[in-house]
Formats: structure tokens, C-alpha cells, sequence
């Protein structure tokens, strides 16, 4: 999605990143709209796909299910909002439909309530409730909040909470990964010889009857 962008801003000579939203990459003004909407399909794709993923990994790291399943769909709902830029072009009314894109808002903070109290992730889930409240904060200012936006860095903001969200989703599936690889990795504990045949002969559950 961050290639797309870049690549289709930088085919659109005169684009001014700040004053203009980048849904303006595949409108009519652009004169390589279909770089940015098929980059932008493209990336609705994996994201769905990569939801499924996100919950299965919050899973097998001991993330409670349910709420692993809603971090998981918030993630995939932001692959819905690039799948919907893509397919209805700005103008288009639809194209507010990509707007669910802003799921990922709540990402970390489904991801940090289920792995809270998890000892291996207590820093994946500490660090992704900080992000999320973070992320609420650019979220208000992005929307106008104290009236630190303006008209010329609408743009800029609009980036802003994207790339972050996306790159917290990055350093998150990483973690992940990473305990993934591991857990994969730690050898099956040894077996003692003779354990077998001693397991198989076990003493009976009951005492021999009196000669």
C-alpha cells in the first residue's frame, strides 16, 4: 500500500501531497489513475488475508479467541477500505466506503487485551495499548480536533494515520513471528531410557489376590 502511494505520487507531476488526499491518485485529474486503484485492489487483497493471519497468530501465541478474531477482522476491514479505493474511484460516492480503512484504529487495542496478562507478550501487549492511544490522538487531530490541521497538511495527516497504523501492524506481526519461529524451534524434551517399556509395564491398579 506505502509503494502504491509513492509510486502513483510520484507519476503525478504538480501533486501536492499536503493540500490533496491521496484518493486524488486515482481520480480523474490523475494521469495514471489505474497505478494507484489496481495498487490499491492489490493491497485490499493481502490486507483481508492478512486479518485471517493476524487472528491465527494472536491465537497461537495464547491470545484469547475471541477477542484475537476481532483484532484479526479490524485488520482485514482495512484491507476492505484499500479494496474499496480501488474499485470506486474518487469521485465516486462509493468510494467513502473506505473509510472502514480507520479499523485499524482499534487493532492494538484488541491485540493488547488479548495477549494482557500473557508473560511472553507483555511488552507487545503494553506497547500496542500505548500505540493505540496514540493513534486516537492523531485520529482527533486529523479530523480537526483543537484546529491544529489545516487546509494545506490535510494530506500529511491523512498519511500520517496510515503509515502509523500500518507500521505498528508491521512491528506487531513481527513479534509475532518471531515467537512463532521460536516456539517452533525448542527441541521435544528427552525421553529416558527405558521410560517406555517402564510406562508399559506399570504396576496394576489393583493388589494381587493372597496366595
Amino acid at each position: 500500500m506505502v509503494a502504491d502511494v509513492l509510486v502513483a505520487q510520484h507519476l503525478f507531476p504538480g501533486f501536492d501531497a499536503g493540500a490533496q488526499f491521496i484518493s486524488e491518485l486515482g481520480g480523474p485529474k490523475a494521469p495514471n489513475p489505474q497505478i494507484f486503484n489496481i495498487g490499491m485492489i492489490l493491497a485490499g487483497l493481502a490486507g483481508v488475508a492478512a486479518g485471517s493471519g493476524f487472528a491465527h497468530a494472536l491465537e497461537h501465541a495464547g491470545g484469547r479467541r475471541r477477542v484475537s478474531a476481532f483484532a484479526g477482522l479490524w485488520v482485514a476491514m482495512t484491507g476492505l477500505g484499500a479494496l474499496f479505493a480501488g474499485l470506486f474511484h474518487w469521485p465516486d460516492p462509493m468510494h467513502r466506503a473506505c473509510g472502514v480503512g480507520l479499523a485499524i484504529q482499534f487493532a492494538p487495542l484488541f491485540t493488547a487485551w488479548a495477549l494482557w496478562g500473557k508473560p511472553a507478550h507483555r511488552r507487545l501487549a503494553r506497547f500496542s495499548l500505548g500505540w493505540f492511544f496514540f493513534l486516537l490522538l492523531v485520529l482527533a487531530l486529523l479530523t480537526g480536533v483543537w484546529n491544529v490541521r489545516t487546509g494545506s497538511d490535510v494530506g500529511f495527516w491523512q498519511r500520517g494515520h496510515a503509515f502509523l497504523g500500518l507500521l505498528w501492524l508491521a512491528i506487531a506481526a513481527f513479534c509475532l513471528d518471531r515467537h512463532w519461529r521460536a516456539r517452533d524451534l525448542i527441541p521435544p524434551l528427552p525421553v529416558a531410557d527405558g521410560q517406555i517399556e517402564a510406562e508399559t509395564e506399570a504396576e496394576p491398579d489393583y493388589a494381587p489376590a493372597a496366595s
